[in-house]
């Protein structure tokens, strides 16, 4: 049943009436017709027990003289949006999540927020803002300070988080970051032991510390976290890959700048989008990985090769070998925008090259995430084009024209 209230935007201020389903708010001004605003559309929520104010990504709206419904809208659509607008985004991560509110900023000083907290991220929304993913492996430490009851979230890159006024569950949130952040080194651990047999268990318990799935890190600092660690990644793993080839000459166009990551196995999950010929090194076939492929066995994680000359940058994808290379041009910012897109749990490669014109019909669902995630759209606005896998020389022409 529709509810009155007033509506306020650029333009118009109008008796209305409102009505909120499971999926959209409608809101209908008086002599003109309905508008329905997709709950998931809504970039973020702000207002009072009275006053419901909408941000769009274009936009917005407010709701006044809600009465005495105006609590019970606001409770609701943020309920219902907090897990829509994720899963817009594309960031409802792994595992059951576990919601969360209380304040985030300086102590004392934070904004009402609402959280989702999965087994690889936390989705939070500070009032009025839209959703921003914290990724857990990017996460370097957790603190909780017992006598502010306050949790501090230390990122790789630098600053800190910090949450607070969790209603009696700050320190079951301080735990979950870290049981969850714990967990993520663990399956480090596995994955760097089965591909980096060179390094002893002391180095490899020092390089999982720091590179867990999803991180990119340059030769230099994998090499700082373990000794010998780039060498090894590269000796044995990237070399019983179907790109291996590529790795090498990637290297040698950077003339020493490289990135190494991996990301778990099913990420970046789209069509291939080789040619029909193979890689030189598909063709020959090998034992390792690249045989258990070839065999119908799924690798346990992607590695991926991050290269840079000058501006010039290309991402490559080893392992499976059905990726094209990505080619971007931009600034030191590259290797921390790419480990957030390896990150994400939902990633789909076409939200990343394609044209927003383009993301319609089947492809409509990452349209939101293109426009309005903000690491994809900054990755979105530095890539200039795919180099395709259509033989070695070709491949190899294309790349030689890159910097």
């Amino acid at each position: 049943m529709p509810r009155s209230c007033s509506l306020t935007r650029a333009g118009l201020a109008s008796p209305a009436e409102w009505s909120l389903d499971d999926e959209t708010l409608v809101v209908a001004p008086d002599g003109a017709p309905p508008e329905a605003c997709p709950v998931r559309e809504i970039a973020g929520i702000g207002g009072d027990d009275y006053t419901l104010e909408v941000k769009l990504a274009d936009g917005g709206f407010t709701l006044g003289k809600l009465g005495a419904d105006g609590s019970t809208l606001q409770e609701r659509l943020r309920r219902l949006w907090l897990p829509q607008r994720a899963a817009a985004l594309r960031l409802a991560g792994t595992g059951d999540p576990q919601p969360y509110s209380g304040a985030v900023g300086p102590a004392g000083a934070g904004r009402p927020f609402r959280g989702l907290l999965f087994d690889d991220l936390l989705a939070f929304a500070p009032d009025g803002a839209d959703v921003e993913p914290l990724f857990l492996p990017l996460v370097k430490a957790v603190t909780f300070d017992e006598s502010g009851y306050v949790v501090r979230v230390q990122p790789w890159d630098g600053g800190a988080v910090e949450f607070a006024r969790l209603a009696g569950r700050t320190e079951e949130f301080a735990r979950g970051l870290r049981d969850r952040r714990g967990a993520l080194a663990a399956a480090a651990s596995r994955v760097l032991a089965a591909h980096l047999p060179a390094l002893g268990p002391a180095s490899l318990a020092a390089l999982a510390a720091v590179w867990l799935a999803g991180r990119v890190l340059s030769t230099a600092d994998l090499d700082r976290s373990a000794r010998g660690a780039a060498d090894a990644a590269l000796a044995s793993w990237a070399a019983a890959l179907p790109r291996r080839a590529e790795a090498d000459a990637l290297r040698r166009w950077a003339a020493g700048t490289v990135f190494l990551g991996y990301s778990r196995a099913d990420a970046l999950g789209a069509a291939p989008e080789t040619s029909a010929e193979p890689s030189p090194t598909e063709k020959t076939g090998t034992s390792g990985e690249e045989g258990a492929a070839a065999s119908g066995a799924p690798p346990d994680a992607l590695l991926w090769l991050l290269a840079a000359r000058g501006d010039a940058w290309l991402l490559e994808e080893l392992t499976v070998g059905d990726h094209a290379t990505y080619r971007f041009q931009a600034g030191p910012e590259l290797p921390e925008l790419v480990s957030r897109l390896l990150c994400a749990p939902q990633f789909s490669r076409e939200a990343l090259y394609l044209p927003l014109e383009k993301l319609v019909a089947a492809r409509s669902e990452l349209a939101i995430a293109a426009r309005e995630l903000p690491f994809l759209a900054a990755l979105r606005q530095r890539f200039r084009s795919r180099i395709l896998h259509g033989g070695a020389k070709a491949w190899q022409d294309a790349i030689s024209r890159v910097g």
